[in-house]
């Protein structure tokens, strides 16, 4: 025989070999996936839904590990011989919340997994399969009678009354309120404009509801308005807001007089008795 063709026998006898097709793992929550990587060849991790960030290495000094996020590789080389480099610990978290755990572990060339491809398939059932006792299992699934519907449309029309009769009661609620409202308004108010022309057709309305006291300006922009009224015998200013959307003045309390102040116009208001429904 040619010593040319023993030779490569020989070469071919001795050479490592590889596998051809990547390792399929059929994985199940809790179970920890284990790779075997070597150096200056390493290997990929085919996840079965897409990262959510770069997956953690636990030693990532003497491993490389990569994966981008939005894609569902993983990776993965020793970089040195030592012996701390020996085994890492991969975590990688996915779009379907779940987190892989990967133990990595450094060996030699021979047993180097190229590719690894992890599902979450049965480890029984192959797809076909799966796909088959799904749809035989939806197909055993009772269909609706002629009583669930009868009763199905029942509780829609009771939704439909319970839903009506809500709205109703919501709508006579504020009737209600606003003629309660209206009952307890208190207009009997007097105020003196004097008689200089200054002092004229300062003031539009004067009420109050028992609880507060509106004031509303014949000319709303005419200055920084303050009430003066007796609280516990001494005369203090009354709390006071100004509402622009109604152009009303809305005073904290009912006081028997009070006196309005204007730019240089003073106005006495009196009201005429203490009856007030108040918040009754």
């Amino acid at each position: 025989m040619n010593k040319w063709l023993i030779s490569a026998l020989c070469l071919l006898a001795s050479a490592p070999s590889y596998s051809a097709t990547c390792k399929p793992i059929k994985h199940k929550n809790g179970e920890i996936i284990t790779v075997y990587s070597a150096p200056l060849l390493g290997g990929r991790i085919q996840l079965p839904s897409n990262l959510v960030a770069p997956p953690l290495v636990s030693n990532s000094h003497l491993w490389d590990v990569d994966g981008l996020k939005g894609s569902n590789q993983i990776f993965l080389k020793p970089n040195s011989q030592a012996a701390e480099g020996k085994n890492t610990m991969i975590f990688a978290t996915t779009e379907d919340g779940k987190v892989y755990d990967i133990m990595a572990s450094r060996v030699s060339a021979k047993q180097n997994q190229a590719c690894v491809i992890v599902s979450t398939g049965s480890p029984i059932f192959n797809d076909q399969q799966q796909r088959d006792l799904s749809q035989f299992m939806t197909a055993r699934l009772p269909s609706a009678t002629q009583h669930d519907q009868r009763e199905i449309q029942r509780l829609q029309k009771e939704l439909t009354t319970t839903q009506a009769q809500s709205k109703d009661a919501v709508k006579k609620a504020v009737v209600d309120a606003l003629q309660k409202y209206q009952y307890r308004i208190y207009t009997r108010y007097e105020w003196n404009e004097g008689i200089d022309f200054v002092g004229r057709d300062t003031i539009s309305d004067v009420y109050d509801d028992g609880q507060f006291t509106y004031l509303r300006l014949s000319n709303p922009n005419r200055g920084i308005l303050s009430v003066e009224t007796v609280i516990g015998g001494k005369r203090a200013i009354a709390p006071t807001r100004y509402i622009d959307s109604y152009g009303m003045y809305k005073v904290t309390g009912i006081y028997p007089r009070f006196t309005l102040r204007i730019d240089d116009v003073t106005i006495e208001v009196n009201r005429r008795d203490n009856r007030t429904k108040g918040n009754t």
